[in-house]
C-alpha cells in the first residue's frame, strides 16, 4: 500500500460499517412499520370490494344498461391528467448525436505491423536464418522472434531466436 492509500482504507472502513449499520437499521425500520400498519388495518392492502355482485334491491331502481366495476391491476401506475405532464417532456428517447472514430466497426484492437529483422528475411529458409542467428545479436534474435511469431511461426526458426536470446 501506498503512504496516500493506507490512510484513506483506514478511514473507509469505519464509514462504510456506519452506512451498512444505517442501512440495516432503517430497512428494519420500514419493515416494522410496513408490518404494524397490517396488523392496525387489515383491509387496508385488500382488493376493493367487488360492487357487481352487491347489486341493490333489484324493486329499489334498475338501471338500462348494467355497470361494471372493474379495479386498476395492482401495479399499474396512477394515471396522471395532460393538464399536469409538461409540454416540454417527451416519453419517447431521442437520439442526439451517435459518434464513432473511423474504423470503430472493425472492433477494438491495436493494430501491429513489424518489420523483416533484415533484408531478404523473407526469401531465405529457416535453415539459412537458423545459421544467421548462430551469430546474431540479441536484438535481432528478439526481432526474429517476433517477426516470426507474427508471420510464419516456424518452430525451428523460433527455438534458433531463443536459444540466441539466452546465449
Amino acid at each position: 500500500m501506498g503512504l496516500l492509500t493506507a490512510p484513506l482504507t483506514l478511514v473507509r472502513a469505519p464509514v462504510r460499517l456506519t452506512l451498512r449499520a444505517w442501512e440495516f437499521g432503517l430497512s428494519s425500520a420500514a419493515e416494522a412499520a410496513r408490518i404494524g400498519t397490517e396488523l392496525l388495518d387489515p383491509d387496508r392492502g385488500a382488493p376493493p370490494p367487488d360492487f357487481a355482485r352487491h347489486t341493490p334491491d333489484v324493486e329499489a331502481h334498475t338501471p338500462a344498461e348494467p355497470v361494471v366495476v372493474v379495479p386498476a391491476p395492482a401495479d399499474a401506475p396512477p394515471s396522471v391528467p395532460d393538464q399536469l405532464i409538461p409540454d416540454h417532456v417527451d416519453e419517447e428517447p431521442v437520439l442526439v448525436a451517435e459518434v464513432a472514430e473511423e474504423g470503430a466497426e472493425d472492433g477494438a484492437g491495436a493494430e501491429l505491423h513489424v518489420e523483416a529483422p533484415w533484408d531478404s528475411y523473407d526469401r531465405m529458409t529457416a535453415a539459412d536464418i537458423r545459421d544467421r542467428l548462430a551469430a546474431a545479436s540479441p536484438a535481432e534474435a528478439a526481432a526474429v522472434e517476433l517477426y516470426e511469431s507474427a508471420g510464419k511461426s516456424r518452430r525451428s526458426v523460433l527455438d534458433a531466436a531463443e536459444r540466441a536470446l539466452r546465449q
